[in-house]
């Protein structure tokens, strides 16, 4: 109940009318204990039972919501995954080629219908689970939705960010506005939008509530609707509590390589080849379970993981000297392995203390550190927040990133505006069902749109909420430097367009040549005083004793396999992706299945005799039936009636045969097109692919018939890669190459074990 409903109660109780059967004295007593109940109540509390089981907020923010209290959405939307170019003639280092235009999504309804950008996490792309679900839910409502990469992603900051160096609130979201705004411009010869809206998860929580105040004063989308969801009131506090909660690792932080070992061996138990993998997100809490002491040490080490995409990337761009040696140029085949030793030591506290804050500090004179950190705070724009009533907030009691007092300063900032859960940790009941359906009564509500704030932006300059924007016609009169003007914001010197000069950020004089502030064990890779390129491995003797680096795996030739890990990316974007692509558009879902399922039964015959190379003989007799049942019953594999009636599936392969008899992986090898492997997988490779010389190709005279054989083979590689998500450089991380090589030896190594 409401203030404003129980003071109607309390008049209507204390105010005794003609012919009321209440005597005074009961209805003052009445209207007193309703107001006392209300003052007790949460401000904005949900007022219906909430079920969600975990009290634990580590277990609630790791293993997010049951699948029997999510809410329902569909799987698949037409979706888009275009880029747009930021800054035109901006240069981009070699080694970020894959980051020079800003990836984003795009979902968009048939008809006319309001658009709603949705705004990423700390170091989430525009690919996120959480961002995903959220597209699927609005994108359900009607709306079109558009997902844009958090600013910390190491694709935003080359791509869009005007300093290089995220974290500074107030310039994070001129950024995003900036691209937002040109978002728009592509997209709206081809999309009828009837109006904007905002929303944002954790740290893009705090970016939406800058970004609405920011469009408060400039009018460029006039959102209507604004939610933050669990954003954390300083950006400063969580960052700090994240750091910390490294510590927690059992044995402590200098047990930090075989958590991280560990961590990554739980995750490849569970993962599958068909599924997408983000190396800046929480990928690794999949599976977990609730009793697992090691939460708290598990979100610590996916924001450490976070923290070194960003911290690596900023540096790399700005030339700043923090990890990477100043001026030096790496290449796409140079390796980053030792760099991402380095990097995985940075804290955010570190990022702050050697690059964000001298940066900032020089371009904004006067600033002090204090002063700076007080900006990266909800509370700095308060006032705005207080009166905006079109921006609203979704928040827990539990959220492990709030301080001690920050649940009541945002109930009384926010007001009835607030609606705080008992429970769901960290954005771990984001796709709750109640939460989504409180989400979607925002959007869809009575409430009338207009500026988010209590000043009325520049009408000349503004695209009119809730008019229908036709094609051809511009967003708004502003143009980009209108947009970025001094007035808009506190001056920055050379932060707001695009650069044609090579970027350069001063090297903070706080950081320590040859080391990385505050850190010990690994050492700054260095150039010799000669000028050649010379990459030095951290030094084991400042180590603990007997420190291994699980990120190390036995790639000789690991020039040659980044320079063809960079061609398969070239090949799939504009060759491969596009072809599996028009095979899709041409071809309806329901005959994808059938033909995958006709591929994936085929392969049941080099499962089976791989099976029985193994001296498996149960394994062998689950392949078997399921190569019957599902050739007879399934009607050539078309269906798969095997794994209903209790034959699950077994991928079996000749590299894990020779695996099994003992022998090892050998080099790490980066096939051509083919994608990861070892010299013992490439030798299993070619001994499948002989064995389907005699079991297929002959007796079906496709060894003869050189245009049938084609066929099949083009077909089932289309049908191969319709099935993997994996995309290349999709996951942002500069570092991709190193994990991808790390999940593919530990998938291996457990693939033999079993």
């Amino acid at each position: 109940m409401s203030r404003k409903e129980a003071e109607m109660i309390f008049k209507g109780l204390c105010i005794r009318g003609k012919g009321s059967p209440i005597p005074p004295i009961i209805g003052a007593l009445l209207a007193l204990a309703i107001c006392c109940h209300t003052l007790v109540s949460p401000v904005g509390a949900a007022e219906e039972p909430y079920e969600y089981p975990f009290a634990d907020p580590y277990a609630a923010t790791v293993i997010g919501t049951p699948k029997e209290l999510q809410a329902e959405v569909p799987q698949k939307i037409p979706l888009r995954e275009p880029e747009v170019a930021v800054f035109e003639d901006r240069p981009v280092p070699d080694i970020l080629w894959y980051d020079r235009k800003l990836r984003y999504s795009i979902a968009t309804q048939r008809r006319p219908a309001p658009l709603i950008f949705l705004i990423a996490g700390m170091g989430a792309g525009h690919n996120d689970p959480k961002i995903q679900f959220l597209q699927r839910v609005f994108f359900k409502a009607g709306f079109h939705v558009v997902c844009l990469p958090s600013a910390t992603h190491p694709n935003f900051i080359p791509a869009a960010s005007g300093s290089g160096i995220p974290g500074f609130l107030m310039e994070d979201a001129r950024d995003l506005y900036r691209a937002m705004e040109l978002i728009i411009r592509d997209v709206r010869e081809d999309v009828a939008i009837t109006g904007f809206d905002l929303a944002g998860y954790s740290l893009g929580a705090d970016h939406a509530a800058f970004l609405a105040e920011l469009d408060n004063r400039l009018g460029q989308f006039r959102f209507n609707k604004v939610l933050l969801i669990n954003p954390p009131v300083s950006l400063y506090h969580a960052a700090g509590v994240l750091d910390e909660m490294i510590k927690k690792i059992p044995g402590g932080e200098e047990k930090f390589q075989e958590f991280f070992d560990n961590a990554f061996r739980a995750f490849t138990a569970i993962y599958q080849s068909n599924e997408r993998v983000e190396f800046t997100g929480d990928f690794l809490f999949r599976g977990r379970k609730p009793n697992d002491e090691n939460l708290a040490a598990l979100i610590g080490l996916s924001f450490r993981l976070a923290v070194a995409n960003l911290a690596f990337t900023s540096d790399v761009f700005t030339n700043a000297g923090y990890i990477k040696p100043k001026n030096l140029e790496l290449s796409t085949t140079d390796s980053l392995t030792d760099y991402f030793k380095v990097a995985d030591l940075v804290k955010f506290l570190d990022y702050f203390r050697d690059l964000l804050a001298p940066y900032y500090l020089e371009q904004i004179p006067g600033m002090t550190e204090q002063q700076l950190i007080e900006q990266l705070s909800l509370r700095s724009i308060e006032q705005f927040l207080r009166n905006s009533p079109s921006v609203y907030l979704v928040h827990n009691v539990d959220d492990l990133l709030l301080a001690p007092g920050d649940i009541n300063y945002l109930k009384d900032v926010f007001g009835s505006r607030a609606r705080i859960y008992p429970r769901g940790g960290h954005c771990g009941n984001i796709d709750h069902r109640v939460n989504v359906a409180h989400m979607l009564e925002i959007f869809k509500g009575e409430t009338t749109g207009g500026s988010t704030g209590t000043t009325a932006p520049d009408s000349e300059g503004a695209a009119g909420a809730g008019k229908e924007m036709k094609p051809g016609a511009e967003p708004g009169e502003q143009t980009q430097t209108a947009l970025l003007s001094r007035e808009a914001a506190p001056p920055l010197r050379d932060s707001g367009g695009p650069r044609n000069e090579a970027f350069t950020a001063p090297r903070p004089a706080v950081i320590s040549t040859g080391m990385v502030s505050g850190q010990t064990g690994a050492r700054n890779p260095e150039t010799s005083a000669k000028g050649t390129r010379q990459i030095i491995a951290p030094r084991r003797s400042e180590a603990k004793p007997g420190l291994s680096y699980v990120i190390d795996v036995h790639d000789p030739i690991e020039p040659v396999n980044r320079a063809l890990y960079r061609f398969n990316a070239m090949f799939d974007e504009y060759l491969f992706l596009p072809v599996t692509r028009a095979y899709e558009f041409i071809t309806p879902v329901f005959l994808q299945d059938r033909i995958s399922g006709i591929f994936a039964n085929i392969s049941e015959v080099r499962n089976l005799l791989n099976s029985i190379l193994q001296l498996r003989p149960k394994t062998s007799a689950t392949v078997f039936t399921r190569f019957l049942v599902n050739s007879t019953l399934g009607i050539g594999g078309m269906w798969d009636p095997a794994t209903d009636l209790g034959f699950p599936k077994h991928e079996e392969d000749f590299g894990q045969t020779l695996g099994w008899w003992g022998l090892k992986q050998g080099p790490y090898i980066m096939l051509p097109i083919f994608g990861p492997s070892s010299l013992r997988d490439t030798t299993g490779l070619v001994g499948d692919s002989a064995a389907s010389y005699f079991y297929l190709y002959q007796p079906t005279d496709m060894d003869q018939n050189i245009g049938a054989g084609s066929a099949y083979t083009g077909g089932n590689a289309i049908d191969t890669r319709h099935n993997i998500p994996f995309r290349y450089y999709q996951t942002g991380s500069p570092f991709e190459y190193d994990l991808v090589r790390l999940l593919y030896k530990k998938k291996r190594e457990l693939d033999i074990a079993r």
